[in-house]
């Protein structure tokens, strides 16, 4: 598709406008954040992007889509007893707005499911975004063989992917799709301008006073929703043992989930909750990072962590396991990957390095996240090229001129 067409007179170009449809599964998560930093981004005139999720929306978000032109639609969920009434649902929503691509960030039967519906309404364009890297016992073989059933058929209904990472590429799609280039990389991009000026001290001290943390004690963190992914579990074992090393430390936790009092309760029982803060979820996690000397993910998997970007904007030295996706490293030096199967005093020790790492300065930190595409409006730029026709694939971490 062009985002220009000659019209005939004197060579004058008439700019048009693009209109993309957005099914994410609901709000409050990392795929909300992703699509609402590009809507963002877009510049109206080229994109208008609506939005279709399963769950309600905030008024700011709300308003945030109609600023940019766009839309916003409740679906309900793909049920077989109300399999007939969503299908309605969804034909009306295509043939009410003429869509040049429909962008899903669904996995399975649900992707498979609007991938068809779409095309068969009309739109040429599907694009199918992969999230993730790994799911809850894929590791078992009934589980593997549904998956990759669910694999082929999400790609024969595509007709163009999409994903946050090479490791979420080859999980979704296939090794050999992401060997061959034919994967859109677009960055989980953040709003670098929450990371543009930093915390003053009266701010700080303010913060540990409230979060009743001494001073000069060193403060640790993890940003992330309390389920199997994250891995919480571990964190408070690293907690009991760097407690046993008598080290000065307290841990924030930031975020909720359904985790969360069994994680607190694990805290208590094993003696270390004196050492924790959970703060459930914030709207201050820019200057929470600030407040850290090292932020720790050491995640069972991944697709892109977008708070691993915001740690390194902010910054702060992150300790992360391996099985989250090298493309997280912005090459500032703030990344340190240990593998989870190494001992905690491994990963008590790389805490300790990462919290005496230098960091680069501010505008250094800002220019390196906006030259990869990180930054909210440079994505915006890579996702309007790519839905212009532009460019078809890109890797996370080329640098390239648009």
């Amino acid at each position: 598709t062009c985002s220009e067409r000659n019209t005939g007179y004197l060579g004058e170009c008439k700019m048009i406008q693009l209109r993309v449809l957005h099914i994410m599964p609901g709000f409050g998560g990392g795929i909300s954040s992703h699509v609402r930093n590009i809507i963002r981004g877009v510049d109206k005139e080229k994109i208008i992007i609506d939005v279709a999720g399963f769950t309600d929306y905030p008024d700011f978000f709300i308003e945030e889509v109609k600023a940019k032109g766009g839309q916003t639609f409740h679906l309900r969920n793909v049920r077989v007893k109300s399999i007939m009434a969503c299908v309605g649902e969804y034909i009306s929503i295509l043939r009410t707005n003429k869509y040049d691509a429909v962008h899903l960030h669904l996995t399975d039967f649900q992707a498979a499911y609007f991938s068809m519906l779409s095309r068969l309404c009309g739109v040429h364009r599907v694009i199918v975004h992969a999230h993730i890297a790994d799911q809850p016992n894929t590791s078992n073989p009934l589980v593997r063989i549904k998956y990759e059933c669910f694999k082929f058929l999400t790609k024969a209904v595509a007709t163009d992917y999409a994903s946050c990472s090479k490791i979420a590429s080859a999980f979704r799609f296939g090794q050999k799709c992401v060997d061959q280039r034919k994967i859109m990389h677009i960055p989980n991009s953040i709003d670098v301008s929450k990371y543009e000026s930093e915390i003053t001290e009266s701010e700080k001290a303010a913060l540990m006073k409230e979060l009743d943390i001494e001073p000069n004690t060193m403060v640790l963190g993890n940003v992330g929703y309390f389920g199997y992914q994250k891995n919480h579990p571990f964190m408070i074992n690293l907690i009991a043992k760097m407690k046993e090393e008598n080290l000065n430390f307290v841990w924030i936790f930031v975020g909720a989930g359904r985790d969360f009092e069994f994680i607190q309760n694990q805290a208590k029982e094993m003696g270390i909750i004196e050492r924790c803060r959970f703060l459930g979820r914030r709207n201050d996690v820019n200057k929470l990072f600030q407040l850290m000397d090292v932020s720790i993910l050491p995640s069972h998997y991944e697709g892109l962590p977008t708070v691993a970007i915001e740690s390194q904007a902010a910054g702060t030295p992150i300790v992360v396991s391996t099985a989250v996706t090298e493309e997280i490293d912005m090459g500032m030096g703030l990344v340190t990957r240990v593998c989870l199967d190494e001992s905690m005093d491994v990963w008590v020790e790389a805490i300790k390095r990462a919290a005496g790492m230098e960091i680069p300065t501010v505008e250094d930190r800002i220019k390196q996240i906006d030259s990869l595409f990180f930054t909210a409006s440079s994505a915006a730029k890579l996702y309007t090229a790519f839905i212009e026709g532009k460019i078809k694939s890109y890797n996370l971490g080329e640098k390239i001129e648009l």
